[in-house]
């Protein structure tokens, strides 16, 4: 008797990638035991924050949790990514994870990026690697800590167009955005400004406070999203957004939160910079004008090229405005 012929799995495209993912995450937040069987390469690994699972050790988590009766977890997806060729199909995804309470453990939601590599093996598709990184503000601020701790790359100094711009000011209420280890909100300080530094990087804010107290000046800082900081309104008479991004909306916040006569001063990669371009964006220039244009004072406009603050303090494109309220 000739052999059964096994016909190949059929091809996958962008949309059934995603619907096997989906489902694959769904049988694993169910603790479905059986359906991750059949879905797991024999080969499968599991990567986690340097730690490695093989298709034995995952199934047998998976059978603890539903023994326990753990609770269901529950995924929103946000940016997903498929790219599939020939035998193999890669799924990225960006998820936030809600794990509700269970036992002596609170509710918690995680965000995390997801990839699951797919295989065709003869008349299966089978997931032989899924791969989690911590993802959203956990992972910038483990970032950001990171570089400040390490500090290299960045310049320790006040940045020179803050120092140029507050020159001869009465001093008065101050917010450093993107505050960092506090390079520019303890020169204010010192300047007689009463100033308080945001930032998402806690061992950073910590930097901030410790340079602070060798310096004998007092300083707030308040560790937070910039986005979820309540700006306030006629609050200041100094707002610096100092290598803190382009966020053209974030300008439409910062505007009514200063007082009249007050201070916004930027710098920033250009926005037709290489180093822009390659990544963190950057200024364009008419973004600025026209966003200061009625009702402000335009101090300081220029397109220059010089060395950065950050980034290895290349020397690139860069935009230097401050502009004052009237």
């Amino acid at each position: 008797m000739p052999a059964a012929v096994v016909r190949p799995a059929p091809d996958l495209d962008e949309a059934a990638v995603k619907e096997r993912s989906h489902a694959f995450f769904d049988a694993y937040d169910r603790a479905s035991v059986d359906e991750m069987q059949a879905m797991l390469a024999p080969s499968f690994v599991w990567y986690e924050e340097q730690r490695f699972s093989d298709r034995a050790m995952t199934l047998a988590n998976v059978k603890r949790r539903r023994d326990r009766h753990v609770p269901i977890l529950s995924r929103t997806w946000g940016d997903e990514r498929v790219y599939a060729s020939g035998n193999a199909a890669v799924f990225f995804g960006d998820a936030k994870e809600h794990v509700p309470a269970f036992g002596d453990h609170a509710a918690s939601d995680e965000d995390g990026a997801n990839t699951l590599v797919w295989v065709r093996t003869g008349d299966r598709w089978t997931v032989a690697l899924w791969q989690w990184d911590m993802g959203g503000i956990a992972a910038e601020r483990q970032r950001w800590n990171s570089w400040l701790t390490e500090g290299t790359g960045f310049n320790h100094k006040p940045n020179q167009t803050l120092v140029d711009a507050v020159k001869g000011r009465k001093p008065g209420t101050a917010l450093d955005i993107a505050t960092g280890q506090g390079r520019n909100a303890v020169f204010l300080a010192t300047q007689g400004w009463k100033v308080t530094g945001v930032d998402i990087a806690d061992q950073g804010l910590a930097m901030a406070r410790e340079e602070a107290a060798k310096q004998k000046v007092k300083l707030e800082t308040v560790q937070s999203e910039i986005e979820k900081y309540d700006l306030g309104k006629d609050r200041w008479d100094l707002v610096t957004m100092i290598y803190a991004g382009d966020d053209a909306k974030l300008l439409e916040r910062i505007k009514p939160a200063i007082k009249k006569g007050g201070l916004f001063v930027t710098e920033y990669f250009a926005a037709d910079s290489e180093l822009a371009k390659a990544g963190p964006g950057g200024w364009d220039p008419k973004v600025l004008e026209a966003a200061f244009k009625d009702g402000w004072k335009i101090v300081r406009d220029d397109h220059v090229e010089d060395k950065a603050d950050w980034a290895g303090q290349r020397k690139t494109k860069l935009v230097r405005f401050v502009a004052q309220k009237l």
